[in-house]
């Protein structure tokens, strides 16, 4: 091989390795840009709205910063929550845990503890955290929760199981969470109060007929005793607080049509280092 054609071989193989950050960059600054751009919008101006609060460390959107700023507002209590449809890395409790709450994760796909990212095992080791692998259902949900201690004094409760996420959040209500997050079907128009047939051993197939609508998920809460007080920019998950601690905290009203954002697919880029746990003195 001659030496130019090293020489190229060589540049070439540089620029090839320069181009995956390259586009990450660029694809972050259109993200950056088009979630300024919506919340540019008067709707948010108010100083009571959730969105404009959203940042993503560990959740799969911005539902990081407004689970924050809930729980500035609310106070954080006991500090446990329980999180139902999770991944180790890719969850909406991920930074409630590196900020020291203790709380549990209930997802059949979960790797083994032997197998999670590294300081882990030290939290599971210190009972911070506990792990379930069932299969979830709005019949076992409840004495799952309880037998892993956490039917009572919870903080934060998130659900994500996709097909059937409305009746384990019916089913998870009577435990009387402070504030909730749960996965809506942000397809659906804010007016419209559906949910998915139940099927116990369903699993989402892909298309838009899975979960339930927003107005669906308000008119449970709201008989249960909690207020709808935004939903997340990409219009995946909507936010309860208990109606005692809501107050003049949020911005009312606390309906469907207030608060539904539409389904944002890919709005946030990942966010520079990796998410990970810090390890326990």
């Amino acid at each position: 091989m001659t030496r130019s054609l090293l020489t190229k071989l060589q540049t070439f193989k540089a620029g090839m390795e320069l181009l995956p950050p390259m586009v990450e960059g660029i694809h972050r600054a259109i993200s950056e840009s088009r979630v300024a751009s919506l919340l540019s919008d008067p709707r948010y101006a108010d100083p009571k709205c959730l969105p404009p609060h959203r940042f993503k460390l560990f959740s799969q959107s911005g539902q990081d910063g407004i689970i924050a700023e809930i729980f500035h507002r609310i106070g954080e209590g006991k500090r446990r929550f329980v999180e139902i449809g999770t991944a180790p890395l890719e969850n909406n409790t991920g930074f409630l845990l590196f900020q020291g709450w203790s709380g549990l994760w209930l997802d059949a796909a979960l790797p083994p503890d032997d197998a999670l990212p590294g300081n882990l095992d030290l939290l599971l080791a210190s009972g911070k955290l506990r792990c379930g692998r069932p299969f979830v259902t709005r019949s076992n949900i409840c004495s799952i929760i309880a037998e892993h201690g956490f039917d009572a004094d919870i903080d934060f409760l998130s659900v994500d199981v996709d097909y059937n996420t409305f009746p384990i959040f019916d089913a998870c209500l009577p435990l009387r969470p402070r504030a909730i997050c749960v996965e809506y079907n942000g397809q659906l128009p804010p007016y419209l109060d559906w949910v998915a047939p139940y099927v116990e051993q369903a699993v989402w197939d892909g298309t838009f007929a899975y979960g339930a609508s927003l107005k669906a998920l308000e008119n449970k809460a709201r008989e249960a005793g909690y207020s709808l007080v935004g939903c997340e920019l990409c219009g995946s998950d909507a936010f309860f607080v208990r109606n005692d601690l809501v107050g003049e905290h949020f911005l009312a009203p606390y309906t469907a049509e207030q608060h539904w954002e539409p389904l944002r697919m890919g709005l946030d880029a990942p966010t520079g280092h990796a998410p990970a746990y810090p390890p326990q003195g």
